[in-house]
Order: structure tokens, then C-alpha cells, then sequence
């Protein structure tokens, strides 16, 4: 016999990724200031969480997996998350937590004693917990955690349908279906998570928040805090009401940096302080109130700018430029400037169509010869670790050689 579903709204905070600890690779050369705040980052988006579980007075907070950056956890990240799960607490606030790919069960670090309001979920195989307010059961909220960092098999069939009338809520750290970028751990298809009948999907795992279905809500909350150029816009987590058959969620932002892209078409443009004066006005399109932008500029088009643009001088003094203004607590730091420009069409065609362009073009185009080039880096321990190319590794490899080729031509 069904159940009859108490009927009482419940409302929770849907994020994933935290990435604690993370090291943020490639970003030391930052100003030491900048760094600093950068690597603090994730620890204030997840405070400003916290903050708006309490202002929203949400039932509960769903934390889908990777708390942390790797599975070698710091006792200050741990304290950190133990002393904001406290004050949850005493805010009557539960947390239902997974655990990822990046800080799965068998990693190693120093146990602590966590309130009572916090539950893991187990490794191995699908747990349901529920959620009772005032002595009444809610909802049950399915999950698990990675035992170890590469969970392959799809796990969904161990879900249990919903056959009862409470709200159910599904947690998977995992990717799905046709979704490239990510490595592919716990993968799943929409139509699998749809036959369950849940209320919700909270899912983690891609670093990009986006709704996978609408009715009912299947959904990525994406990462807390961008952590590289590849991690633009808004980082937060999602409000989300549940009240009979109807589902409720606002996207709140919560990082305290922001990455963002500009592209810049060149065609249009005649003189370089054309250019200065044009990055320095976009610029300031992307400063906001009490948050800090990291801008990646990208100069594209054909333009007849080209052959001044090739030597990089010009691109270092536009940085020195654009970087020039107090980092304070709003600020808008540009990264870098990447040179994607092409001479004037004609000077193009032209120089592609010489045989020497052709020629290695074809080589490009070759996987037999790609082969070849990499054998040798292959066959060595350190090099391979780091090689695994895909499609659009190879698409961007090959734009990349096209654009270099084009410039050493058009030097000679």
C-alpha cells in the first residue's frame, strides 16, 4: 500500500565540488596577494553556503561529492568544515554528504568526531537515510560514496524506485551520458534517474551548473569556485523547495572570485591604441561589487594589426597595462591575453595555399603520423603519464600549429 506523503514543504541548498585544498596548478606566478586570496576562495564560498542554508532556514544542506581535492585531506580543511557543520547544528540543519573521485573512503587522513547533524554516506552500495521533522519522516535521500577514486560501473539500477509518498531525493557524483570534459566516473543516463520517480537529482561531479531535465529537477550545481580559466561564470549552489508535486530553486551565487572570457574581434581595428583603449573599456564591464574577476582576453579576427601583434611585445606591455589598478576587494585582473589573430583574409588564403602549409597540414590531419610523433614520448615512463589526448585536444593541438605556421610564414 502507498503512503500517504506528510504534506509539508521542505526546502535545502544543493551544492557539490568544494575542492578544498585545492592548489590551484598553474596560477603561483599570480601577485603573492592574489594567490592568497584565490587559494582561501573555496573556503568563503562555502562559508557564504553556510550563511545562506541559515538565512533561508533550509531543512537540510546535499554536499554531492568532493568535499576535498584529493583523498590526503588537511586538518585545517577538516576543521573548517567540521566548525561550519557545528554551526548548522544549532541551527536544527542537517548535511547529507557523498563523497567523489577526489576524496574518496580510502584516502588518508585524521579522523575527527563530527556533530551529529552530519551523515556520510557509505561506500560499496546505495544507502537511503531519511529526514524527520518533529518526529515525522519527510523524505529519503539515496546516495553513496566512492570507496576508491575511479568508480566505472554505473550504479543507478541500485537505486530504489520511489514507492512510497515522501519526497525522494537521489545524490550522485558522477557523469552523464554524451557529456565530455570530465573524467568518466559513475556514469549514468538520464532516462535510468528518470525511471526512479524522484523529486530531485542532485548531482556533482561536471563543474558546470546545468539542468539536465526540469520536471522533475535533474541537475548539475556545478563547482563552489572557479579554479582556472576553463571554470568561467557564476560558483555557487542552489535554494530548492519541495512542496507536493511541485519543485522550487534559484541559483545563488556564492565565490568570491569569478573567471570570465573576453573575445575581441580585431577586424574593425586599425591602430594598437584602438586596441588599448578598447581592453581597457571592456575591462571594466566585468567589475562587480565585493568580488574579484579574473578576465582572460582573447585578440581574434583577421586583422590588419596582424604582423604587429606577432612578436608578443605589444601583448606583454598591454598586460603591464591592464594591470595597473589597486587589488582591493572588487577587482578585475586580467591573466593573460591570448593572440588569436589571423592576417587580412587575402594574405591568408595566400599563405595557405603554399605547399610547404599543405604539407603540414596533411601531417596534422594524419593520425599515422601523429603516431609517430608521439612515439618517442610514449615509450617514456615520466612523458606518457601526462599524455591523453582526445578529439578536442587534437582539434585545439591543430588550431594551435595552423596559428604558429601562419606566423612564421608571414615572417618570411
Amino acid at each position: 500500500m502507498v503512503e500517504k506523503r506528510v504534506s509539508r514543504m521542505i526546502k535545502f541548498l544543493h551544492c557539490a565540488d568544494l575542492h578544498l585544498d585545492s592548489p590551484f596548478k598553474g596560477l603561483s606566478s599570480l601577485p603573492e596577494g592574489l594567490f592568497l586570496r584565490l587559494f582561501d576562495s573555496a573556503f568563503l564560498s562555502f562559508k557564504r553556503l553556510v550563511d545562506l542554508a541559515i538565512k533561508e532556514e533550509v531543512d537540510f544542506v546535499i554536499i554531492a561529492g568532493d568535499l576535498y581535492d584529493s583523498g590526503q585531506r588537511s586538518l585545517k580543511a577538516q576543521s573548517f568544515l567540521k566548525n561550519c557543520f557545528v554551526r548548522l547544528e544549532t541551527h536544527n540543519i542537517q548535511v547529507y554528504i557523498s563523497h567523489g573521485n577526489h576524496d574518496p573512503l580510502d584516502g588518508q587522513w585524521i579522523t575527527l568526531d563530527w556533530p551529529k547533524n552530519v551523515h556520510f554516506f557509505e561506500g560499496n552500495a546505495i544507502q537511503t537515510l531519511s529526514y524527520e521533522k518533529e518526529g515525522k519522516t519527510i523524505a529519503r535521500i539515496h546516495g553513496f560514496s566512492y570507496e576508491t577514486s575511479a568508480i566505472t560501473d554505473n550504479r543507478t539500477q541500485h537505486y530504489p524506485e520511489k514507492k512510497d509518498g515522501f519526497y525522494h531525493i537521489g545524490v550522485l557524483h558522477g557523469q552523464a551520458d554524451g557529456y565530455s570534459g570530465h573524467s568518466r566516473y559513475a556514469p549514468f543516463l538520464l532516462s535510468e534517474l528518470l525511471k526512479k520517480g524522484y523529486d530531485y537529482w542532485a548531482l556533482g561531479h561536471i563543474h558546470k551548473k546545468m539542468d539536465l531535465n526540469d520536471e522533475p529537477p535533474v541537475r548539475y550545481s556545478g563547482n563552489i569556485q572557479g579554479r582556472h580559466s576553463g571554470e568561467t561564470g557564476e560558483k555557487g549552489g542552489y535554494i530548492v523547495t519541495l512542496h507536493e508535486n511541485q519543485a522550487s530553486s534559484r541559483f545563488v551565487s556564492t565565490s568570491d572570485i569569478e573567471w570570465h572570457e573576453a573575445v575581441i574581434q580585431l577586424e574593425n581595428f586599425e591602430r594598437l591604441q584602438e586596441v588599448i583603449t578598447y581592453c581597457e573599456e571592456i575591462k571594466d564591464t566585468y567589475r562587480q561589487d565585493q568580488k574579484g574577476v579574473f578576465l582572460i582576453i582573447t585578440l581574434s579576427g583577421h586583422t590588419p594589426l596582424y604582423p604587429e601583434l606577432l612578436d608578443g611585445s605589444f601583448i606583454e606591455e598591454l598586460e603591464g597595462i591592464l594591470r595597473e589598478e589597486d587589488v582591493e576587494s572588487s577587482f578585475v585582473y586580467v591573466v593573460t591575453i591570448k593572440n588569436d589573430t589571423l592576417p587580412s583574409k587575402q594574405n591568408e588564403l595566400s599563405l595557405k595555399q603554399s605547399a610547404f602549409f599543405q604539407d603540414v597540414l596533411h601531417v596534422l590531419q594524419d593520425e599515422g603520423e601523429r603516431e609517430i610523433a608521439l612515439a618517442e614520448l610514449i615509450t617514456h615512463k615520466t612523458a606518457r603519464k601526462h599524455i591523453s589526448l582526445g578529439h578536442e585536444d587534437w582539434e585545439e593541438i591543430t588550431k594551435q600549429a595552423e596559428q604558429l605556421l601562419l606566423a612564421e610564414l608571414n615572417k618570411g
